[in-house]
């Protein structure tokens, strides 16, 4: 009976400290308020890693607010975002969202385009995400690289993040900070963030 007792109140004694070292995780002051992941998608919406040459590719990006009150987001322009496609393995940047053949700026479609002008006359572009809610936005791209040729078949990787300016580091998406880079990113870039996914490969067959 007292072998029973025992066993009982180790049991309990690791239910509680499981129980509590995953709340800590969650309510920690210093766990990241944001996380953002990319997801690659075929002209269906089905998440795919292999396209044909030329088809269309669809990068989806979310932002969620993990915390359990609002966040803001600030950018200093309507950009919000920046995707990167490498060679796999490396840091060569086959394509960037914003410095396409045409010189465009990334200009995504979704839901997080819902962005308000910040109050105050800062001139930064804000967006509000409500307690534990995501916002989500799409690129539709046709494999054409930065210097307007159609990429080769083989193997790729690509990144997305935000170009926010609420970042830790300098406060400048173009710095080394924990937001996406505008323009082609840096090798120090290429590595997860709050608001940088990880690097998702592809092949193009």
């Amino acid at each position: 009976m007292r072998r029973l007792i025992r066993l009982f109140a180790a049991l309990t004694a690791l239910m509680l400290l499981l129980g509590n070292s995953n709340c800590s995780k969650n309510t920690d002051a210093d766990a990241p308020q944001f996380v953002t992941t990319l997801q690659v998608e075929d002209s269906s919406g089905l998440v795919s890693g292999g396209f044909a040459q030329g088809a269309t590719i669809n990068l989806v990006l979310t932002v969620r607010n993990r915390s359990a009150s609002a966040q803001t987001l600030y950018f200093n322009t309507s950009e919000f975002a920046n995707f990167a496609v490498v060679d796999a393995g490396t840091t060569s940047v086959e394509w960037n969202c914003d410095t396409t053949a045409a010189g465009s700026t990334c200009t995504p479609s979704g839901t997080i385009t819902t962005a308000t002008t910040s109050s105050g006359g800062s001139g930064f572009v804000q967006i509000d995400l409500p307690a534990f809610q995501s916002k989500t936005i799409t690129f539709s791209w046709n494999q054409i690289g930065s210097g307007g040729v159609q990429l080769v078949t083989g193997n790729y990787e690509v990144i997305g993040g935000f170009t926010v300016y609420n970042t830790t580091g300098p406060g400048n998406a173009v710095d080394n900070g924990s937001s996406m880079a505008e323009g082609a990113p840096t090798a120090k870039q290429l590595f997860p963030s709050v608001y940088r996914s990880t690097l998702i490969p592809f092949s193009i067959q």
